[in-house]
């Protein structure tokens, strides 16, 4: 499997809805209308099903100039994990980076936004999954990249970043990067 590959595969296993407490939390990408050039707003939404004690709802975790993001999301009783890629200028030099965010599922308010890009722009990060550990408070985000991410170790086009107590402080993530 070629690294181009790989890099598809890990975005179509991207997460884009999550079950919680009867609701269903679904992270989605839309171009905002009569806006050129296109603009997408990447909103998580959160809809009522039978058992929900929520209503419907939604919130804007940010956008992203000309380029449509990938996007994943994750949950547990601890909150929601929503990450993107995002680019935030129209320019052919901007970097792609990441953003991770801690939603609360009950008010969709963002409690924590966190964000990782390639050292001095030099470089994209292309894909990103979120998923929390088996102990329900780590939070890790993989994917590929091109360029080395601030703060990483190893070496590759490909890295995890591991958020420790994600839900419950603002740890900074220690990042791995892997051939």
């Amino acid at each position: 499997m070629t690294g181009q590959d790989d890099a598809l595969a890990q975005q179509e296993s991207a997460v884009s809805s999550v079950s919680l407490d009867g609701c269903i939390y679904s992270i989605s990408a839309y171009p905002q209308p009569n806006v050129t050039p296109t603009v997408y707003d990447v909103k998580l939404f959160r809809q009522p099903i039978p058992t929900c004690v929520y209503g419907y709802g939604s919130v804007t975790l940010g956008t992203s100039i000309v380029y449509e993001p990938t996007r994943s999301v994750a949950g547990n009783a601890l909150g929601i994990a929503a990450s993107y890629t995002k680019k935030s200028s129209l320019s052919g030099s901007a970097p792609i980076t990441l953003s991770v965010h801690h939603v609360d599922p009950a008010t969709l308010t963002v409690i924590r936004s966190s964000g990782l890009g390639v050292y001095l722009g030099a470089g994209n990060i292309v894909s990103e999954n979120v998923a929390i550990a088996a102990d329900g408070t780590t939070v890790t985000v993989s994917g590929s990249k091109t360029g080395v991410i601030s703060g990483e170790s190893g070496s590759g086009s490909h890295y995890t970043a591991r958020y420790p107590d994600f839900f419950t402080s603002t740890t900074p993530p220690t990042i791995m990067a892997f051939p």
